[in-house]
């Protein structure tokens, strides 16, 4: 096993960092670019139980903020980068990966650090030093809606799902055979999908309105800090236009590769120290029974919030339902 067993329930607030291949700059926010990925994660979400709090695309990662209501991360994970890769591979004429293996999953043990989750997310372009307000960035972002605005997103018309005219002089079939059709045509996926901002589980005595003032207030403060820090070191934003002219397949440079990945995080130090032992409770409880598992016994019970074991091998799995 490469990395520790992370336990998956339902009703899991996260805070997800996903990463380009190569960190080349795959998700430059252009137009079609920016339709394509908003579409993917409207129609994923909704088709999924998910709840977005927060979303950034920057051009070579992006941050999610969510809650799954079910026990379906990984396969809403999984649906959400390989529909994204495949359309970003059908405009550019291209094959392969576009993501980086695995994404990184971090569970905000505090509603002061799930609120600071949403403020990184949202001015992380003014971080890298591109916009100098959130709402400034035209990619896929969360920092011009208040909770509860829905976006309906419409199937773009062109790359993966683009409808190819059939040639002048080819013959009218009356009707025509299925096993002829263009994978498109047999295409599931609705012509339209809604993006819903949805707040996160914090402050129940707060209003949406009143929570999401709160957050934008911060988002703010974090903007001005950002902007004097550029004034003092005599720095500039990049700005949108210079952006969108970046090549898709451009990589900025090398990266951290042996960098902390933290899976917990809190405001107050006891609540991450009780994470992290709980968390290694979970593995150690997992370990053994894998190794009951390996060595015959189908009927051990892996602890609760296992998955893969659960939903690829139907191993029993406490406080699980059946797969």
């Amino acid at each position: 096993m490469t990395t520790p067993p992370r336990p998956i329930h339902a009703e899991q607030t996260v805070f997800i960092t996903c990463k380009a291949v190569g960190q080349s700059f795959r998700f430059v926010p252009t137009e079609r670019v920016t339709q394509t990925l908003l579409f993917a994660l409207a129609y994923t979400s909704s088709k999924y139980e998910i709840s977005v709090h927060e979303v950034v695309y920057m051009s070579n990662h992006f941050h999610v903020l969510l809650t799954a209501h079910t026990k379906c991360l990984p396969d809403f994970m999984g649906q959400l980068n390989s529909l994204a890769a495949r359309a970003l591979n059908a405009q550019r004429g291209t094959t392969g990966t576009n993501f980086e293996k695995g994404y990184n999953s971090v569970e905000p043990q505090d509603a002061d650090k799930l609120l600071e989750h949403a403020v990184y997310t949202l001015t992380n372009p003014c971080a890298s030093d591109l916009v100098t307000k959130a709402r400034h960035w035209k990619g896929v972002t969360t920092a011009r809606m208040r909770y509860g605005d829905e976006v309906v997103v419409s199937k773009p018309k062109f790359g993966l799902w683009q409808v190819k005219k059939p040639p002048e002089r080819r013959k009218k079939r009356k009707r025509p055979d299925a096993r002829t059709r263009s994978k498109r045509d047999r295409s599931t996926i609705p012509k339209m999908a809604t993006l819903r901002l949805v707040r996160p589980p914090v402050r129940p005595e707060l209003s949406d309105d009143a929570l999401r003032d709160l957050v934008l207030e911060q988002v703010a403060a974090r903007e001005n800090e950002l902007e004097l820090e550029r004034q003092q070191a005599g720095k500039k934003v990049l700005k949108m236009r210079n952006v969108r002219t970046q090549h898709w397949a451009t990589i900025p440079g090398a990266e951290e590769l042996f960098g902390v990945r933290p899976t917990v995080s809190a405001k107050v130090p006891a609540k991450r120290v009780a994470a992290i032992e709980a968390k290694k409770v979970f593995e150690a409880e997992y370990a053994l029974a894998r190794r009951r598992w390996l060595a015959g016994e189908r009927d051990v019970e892996f602890p609760a919030g296992t998955w893969l074991m659960w939903r690829r091998h139907k191993a029993r799995c406490a406080g699980a339902p059946s797969p």
